[in-house]
C-alpha cells in the first residue's frame, strides 16, 4: 500500500486533532476481513 504525501498528511492532522478516521483513510490503512451476507424473507441455503 502505498499512500500519498496528501494522504500521510491529513491522516496525521485527524491523529493530532484527536479525531476519529474517515472511513475513507480506515480502509486504506486497515485489511477488513469482515464477511458479509445477505439475507431476505424467502431466502434458503439449498444451492
Amino acid at each position: 500500500m502505498k499512500l500519498t504525501d496528501n494522504e500521510i498528511r491529513d491522516i496525521n492532522r485527524y491523529l493530532e486533532e484527536g479525531k476519529p478516521l474517515p472511513e475513507k483513510y480506515q480502509f486504506l490503512l486497515f485489511e477488513d476481513k469482515r464477511e458479509v451476507e445477505l439475507v431476505w424473507n424467502g431466502k434458503t441455503n439449498n444451492f
